[in-house]
């Protein structure tokens, strides 16, 4: 591959994934590697590189005699994959409330404060598609949020096992954007993860375990039960109350 060829499958990766994380290509929807060439404007050759490289990665998946989908997570997958990262992340957790100096921390915090900053700005701007946008900034935020913790343990494997499952999960998230109360979830969200990262300075592991299984409760309720009345927000944590 030359180096151009190399740029453009890296460029056409990116943009592939930020459909697929968007919903813009919809779970379970065909691939097609012409059509895309044609809408990122470059040839097929570093576009058919980059859909290979998302299916190693699992987002895409090769049906015999078909052809190329994007990858559907069934509610059982969603399920196993919720029960992993409970695993992995409560491990992530406590190494980083073992190893992590306060300048350690400081990432972390910093990405929330990012954050907000950018969702502010959505928020701001009537112009913008604000479904397309949440998710954009929501999921690559907090894959950094989540990922950032467990770096502070400087296991590679780790942070791979915790990279790989934040990012599968992130498929399934789409559900939360086409909800009325997608803003809601979000703010919650991230009220959640200010939470921890406090948890975190003050080396309080009960309590980062208590919040983190809120956290991922949040997303069990927002993904899989497919329900965002208000009483399932203060099943989850009654104590905190989101403003439209």
């Amino acid at each position: 591959m030359t180096p151009n060829t190399s740029v453009l499958a890296d460029y056409a990766y990116s943009e592939i994934l930020k459909m697929i994380l968007s919903g813009e290509i919809e779970p379970g929807s065909r691939i097609r590697e012409d059509i895309l060439a044609e809408q990122l404007g470059i040839s097929r050759t570093p576009v058919r590189e980059a859909v290979n490289r998302l299916t190693q990665t699992g987002f895409i998946t090769i049906v015999k005699r078909k052809g190329l989908y994007c990858v559907k997570i069934t509610r059982q997958d969603l399920l196993n994959l919720l029960e992993l990262r409970v695993a992995l992340e409560s491990f992530s957790v406590e190494k980083c409330i073992d190893l992590a100096a306060d300048e350690d921390i400081d990432p972390v915090q910093h990405t929330i404060e990012e954050f907000n900053k950018q969702l502010s700005l959505i928020l701001s701007n009537d112009e913008n598609d604000i479904r397309k946008e949440l998710a954009l900034i929501h999921n690559e935020y907090d894959v950094r949020f989540h990922v950032g913790i467990a770096q502070v343990s400087n296991s590679i494997r780790l942070i791979q096992y915790v990279t790989e499952v934040e990012t599968m999960l992130l498929i399934a998230r789409q559900r939360i954007y086409r909800s009325d109360e997608r803003i809601k979830i979000v703010r919650l969200s991230w009220i959640q993860h200010q939470q921890m990262a406090e948890s975190i300075r003050a080396r309080n592991k009960e309590a980062a375990r208590a919040l983190l299984e809120d956290h991922l409760r949040l997303m069990l309720e927002t993904q899989v039960n497919i329900d965002y009345s208000d009483q399932k927000f203060e099943c989850i944590t009654p104590e905190v109350r989101v403003n439209d």
